[in-house]
């Protein structure tokens, strides 16, 4: 410790002594150190973080694999009878829960919003060991009677920020959907569920989900709609092998008993046997299931390895700033060994100096990490409600924090401090230029410039790859214009509506919407395009004879007329929905050009009929009326999809709808009033998403910006630091080479061939750069084509324009030293000692 107080004093004093140095070399190292612990931030939160609950390794999530009959309301989902049959007679878990994101509408003390919900088990809480900060959680007996628990247990996060932690808010009423519910507690603090890419305010028991919306009704009781994710906590000594083959045959008892039920009456046998070969699937639950994480692992990976890249650049540079203060410092350090001093006593004094630099570095990175990380979130697209993602370091962070920053001071003080404490020490001492400037160290340093410049070259070329791509997919044609339009949601079955009341609610608002100033039309529709959403239905279609097993399954939206006038969406052949197009009428749809030419010869479709469902027997009774252009669906990067669309007043259901209005100015002159028009028809109703569809779109890409962006800053970072590492070994190198310099100039050297001495190991350096560079990313880069769009990974283009980039910023940086030496005074210089 003595050792240790030393060094460090003295290596205090020697940095107050080189005051540009420090500020270069902590720069550097906070720009490395700063990205790197951003992404891992994120990384952490998302990838790596367990759940804060009791044993979360133990817990699994149940999926359903193979071919199912019946809907899906989205992935790893099982109908909720199955998910009780797995309850009560599973040999594996200890114990079981089930939970269903569900937005609600929650009115109380005169207001009224949308808030994010779940509808969760009894067992919900005890099984996740989670306890309630104030009043009580759910219990197995809150969820036993249908409709008979309106209970709800609100967040920490939500009762903080809407309730501002009153304690006095438990036994306190609001309304949830327009039907009361009292508030029993709190949960603990810290839990957001089990998504954290949807932290839920309130929770409410799912045997009350027909209360909240009559429209699901019997949903507790069909087995052919699956909507919950089931958990499992397995039980001790349990491995996740075990319990997927310990579950198997209860799943295949279950499969044998439903396929004898009436809905697999008109089944074909071939649907049956698929149905019957479906297997059970554990997923690993220790960080919750999220829909964000899958969206975002990628290019979260694909950055990590980035700023591990600029990282190594920036050790690099640093790396060559301390040689050459070692080398600035070899006859102190001759001096030292002279007087017996240990060479290991001497390399631990300069790793701690190199220590202090990296941990320093880390402490400002820390503060610029949190600066990248709300830049990083703030790409993401704003939320009803904020996602259980800060970017705050808590000890995890500050850990990998210091832990990187003490293996940065290892990794570029080494091989300095090496170098430096083997000095020739006679030379040395008389002050010769070649001992204390030796060549060795010199050779140390073009190798580091050359690896930057082969990083960098790798930072660009990826950079290059994912601007392009995001560049392919802004040059797509959507298939409608997103030029002033603009887009909202409401929901009235969430205030309680009933059907007739829903659909009135929409007749009016479209109404009202088409009336407002500056608006050229309005439409409504249930699927807000290019939002990942979906909705796809198995068809028959009238005249096509579908092969042993094929499953006819387009997308579909349930839309009002003037849809396609309003996204201007060209209508090929036929007409569009009409205010006549009700229920009562005959049934009528429109489908999409690729739909029409691949189920009816050359593309003639209209008068042709569809049939709801594939089941043989089905009656097509929907007559087609309308062929459109294709248009995307759920996100830029997807195909065109098979769509039909059909007259949201012709179905049996009404849900929430998304409008867009064309309007001839700026949509977002309009914002308020339509809230005002909204707020006519009910003052409760909350509008939410309210944004143009160019914004719309650009959400869409996000992780496509998100990657380009940083990318691109990350590789100009890189660049420039490569560049100042190459101009200060040329810097250098022409110091060292002064006096040969002045021999040659007097001896009659022209300037250009001072330079071309110069610029000569410039070339060499940026060639071994490039040349190793190009090989590495011609294998790299194969390991984000998943990321790319429209673009090999080996893009010729892309590789060049790198490789001109980066050969003409580092031959610039050597260019500069190069005329400085043509300077140089042959009498001054041949005087040099």
């Amino acid at each position: 410790m003595g050792h240790l107080a030393q060094d460090l004093r003295f290596a205090l004093r020697t940095f107050k002594n080189s005051p540009v140095f420090v500020a270069v070399a902590v720069l550097s190292l906070a720009l490395g150190i700063g990205a790197n612990t951003a992404i891992f931030t994120l990384i952490d939160q998302l990838l790596l973080r367990m759940l804060p609950v009791k044993q979360p390794e133990q817990l699994v999530t149940l999926w359903g694999r193979g071919e199912h009959y019946g809907g899906n309301n989205g992935s790893i989902k099982l109908s909720y009878p199955m998910y009780v049959d797995f309850r009560d007679q599973n040999p594996v878990f200890s114990g079981m829960f089930c939970r269903w994101d569900a937005p609600m509408s929650l009115s109380f003390d005169g207001k009224t919003e949308r808030v994010e919900g779940e509808l969760v088990s009894g067992t919900y809480f005890p099984v996740l060991g989670v306890g309630a900060a104030l009043g009580r959680v759910f219990t197995p007996e809150d969820d036993k009677i249908k409709g008979g628990h309106p209970i709800a247990v609100i967040s920490y996060r939500f009762w903080i920020s809407r309730f501002a932690g009153d304690p006095g808010v438990i036994g306190k009423k609001l309304l949830i959907n327009g039907y009361p519910m009292t508030i029993v507690g709190v949960s603990q603090a810290g839990f957001d569920g089990t998504d954290p890419g949807y932290p839920a305010q309130i929770r409410v028991p799912v045997t009350m989900r027909g209360t909240l919306d009559p429209q699901a009704e019997g949903l507790l009781e069909n087995r052919r709609q699956r909507w919950v994710n089931a958990f499992g906590r397995m039980k001790p000594g349990v491995s996740m092998e075990q319990a997927q083959a310990g579950l198997q045959p209860l799943f295949h008892q279950m499969l044998s008993m439903e396929v004898q039920q009436k809905e697999f009456s008109h089944a074909a046998p071939v649907i049956k046997d698929r149905f019957l070969k479906m297997w059970l699937e554990l997923l690993p639950a220790s960080n919750g299931r999220s829909s964000v994480r899958e969206k975002f692992s990628n290019p979260l990976l694909v950055l990590m390895a980035i700023v591990a890249l600029v990282l190594l650049i920036a050790c690099a540079n640093v790396a060559n700033l301390l040689i050459a203060r070692a080398t600035a410092r070899q006859k102190e350090i001759a001096v030292r060994l002279a007087l017996g001093a240990g060479r290991g006593r001497i390399v631990s004094q300069l790793l701690v100096e190199s220590v202090l630099l990296a941990l320093s570095g880390g402490i400002c990175g820390l503060a610029l990490a949190v600066w990248i990380d709300r830049t990083l979130l703030s790409f993401l697209p704003p939320a009803t409600v904020p996602m259980a993602i800060s970017p705050t370091p808590d000890w995890r962070i500050l850990a990998f924090n210091i832990g990187i920053s003490l293996l940065t001071g290892v990794i570029f003080g080494l091989v300095p401090a090496l170098q430096s404490t083997r000095p020739d020490l006679a030379p040395t001492l008389k002050d010769q230029v070649g001992a204390i400037a030796g060549g060795s160290a010199v050779g140390v340093r073009k190798a580091l410039v050359a690896a930057q410049v082969t990083l960098s070259l790798l930072l660009l070329i990826g950079a290059g790859l994912f601007i392009r791509s995001l560049g392919n997919l802004k040059d797509l044609d959507p298939g409608f214009r997103t030029k002033n339009l603009l887009t909202f949601s409401v929901n009235p079955m969430l205030n309680g509506y009933t059907k007739e009341h829903g659909l009135q609610f929409y007749r009016q608002l479209k109404q009202m919407l088409d009336t407002l100033p500056g608006v050229e039309s309005a439409t409504l529709a249930v699927v807000a395009i290019l939002e990942n959403n979906e909705w796809d239905s198995s068809v028959t279609v009238e005249g096509y004879a579908a092969k042993a097993g094929e499953w006819i399954d387009p997308h579909f939206n349930y839309i009002s007329p003037d849809y396609f006038k309003t996204l201007d969406v060209p209508m090929l052949l036929g007409r569009d929905f009409r205010p006549s197009d009700t229920t009562g009428a005959p049934k009528v749809a429109i489908v999409n050009e690729k739909f029409a030419k691949r189920y009816f010869t050359g593309g003639n479709a209209l008068g042709r009929h569809l049939g709801m469902g594939g089941d043989p027997g089905i009656k097509p009774d929907m007559e087609i009326v309308g062929i459109v252009r294709d248009s995307k669906y759920e996100s830029m990067r997807d195909e065109m999809p098979l769509e039909i669309f059909v007259p949201y007043d012709q179905v049996d259901f009404v849900n929430g709808m998304t409008a867009y209005l064309r309007t001839a100015h700026q949509p977002e002159q309009a914002f308020s009033t339509v809230r005002q028009t909204v707020n006519r028809l009910d003052s409760n109703l909350p509008v939410y998403r309210m944004k143009t569809l160019e914004t719309q779109l650009d959400n869409s890409l996000v992780t496509e910006r998100l990657v380009a962006s940083l990318s691109s800053a990350f590789g100009l970072l890189a660049t420039l630091l490569a560049a100042i590492g190459l101009y200060g070994v040329m810097a250098y190198t022409v110091a060292r080479r002064t006096r040969e310099i002045g021999i040659r100039m007097a001896l009659g050297a022209a300037q250009g061939d001072v330079v071309w001495l110069v610029m000569k190991e410039v070339l060499a350096l940026v060639a071994i750069g490039i040349g190793l560079g190009l090989p590495l990313a011609w294998g790299l880069t194969g390991l984000v084509k998943a990321q790319l769009y429209g673009i090999a990974p080996n893009d010729p283009w892309s590789m060049a324009f790198a490789t001109v980039g980066i050969a003409f910023v580092a031959l610039m940086a050597g260019y500069i030293p190069a005329r400085r030496a043509t300077r140089v005074d042959p009498m001054r210089a041949l005087r040099w000692e």
